[in-house]
């Protein structure tokens, strides 16, 4: 299911189908599509796409396109997936969420592309005056226990243990 939506909000955002005779992994092995894909979110962000087929250029495009994620969307390393993850297919998984993660961060930047998950959330800081952090101080807090609160009485779980 994953897999289907991130096909799809690639083929969204190049305005084409996405390859179908090829396995995702396959698709994006080359990074082609993921250069495009963030040639269309920050237009001009990677200047040169490799179309050589040798295994330094493939990666080369794919670290192309992480380098723009974390410069161009300010994506934190640490949602991306690794070049080698996509070359090699060892860790499909976190490309998901590095994918995810670049939908995420750009449509922060641009609501008109298309959604694939919950968007970020917002910055929302309180601001709280002392009179109000104290009142908070009185209160105590259902895991502090009391009277009122769940308990375990009555609770009772198989057989009683025989002494």
């Amino acid at each position: 299911a994953v897999v289907s939506t991130q096909s799809t909000g690639i083929s969204a955002i190049l305005m084409e189908p996405f390859p179908e005779d090829s396995t995702f992994h396959e698709a994006l092995k080359d990074g082609t599509i993921l250069c495009r894909v963030m040639n269309v979110i920050c237009p001009g962000s990677i200047k040169k796409v490799n179309t050589s087929k040798m295994a330094f250029k493939i990666m080369e495009n794919t670290n192309f396109f992480l380098t723009a994620g974390v410069e161009q969307l300010g994506i934190p390393k640490s949602e991306l997936f690794q070049t080698v993850d996509l070359y090699e297919g060892t860790n499909m998984t976190q490309v998901l969420w590095g994918l995810t993660a670049v939908a995420r961060y750009a449509r922060r930047k641009n609501k008109d592309l298309p959604a694939l998950g919950p968007d970020l959330s917002a910055r929302n800081e309180r601001n709280f005056d002392e009179a109000t952090l104290n009142k908070g101080q009185s209160i105590v807090g259902m895991q502090a226990g009391g009277f009122k609160g769940a308990n375990q009485e009555g609770m009772t779980f198989g057989r009683p243990r025989a002494l």
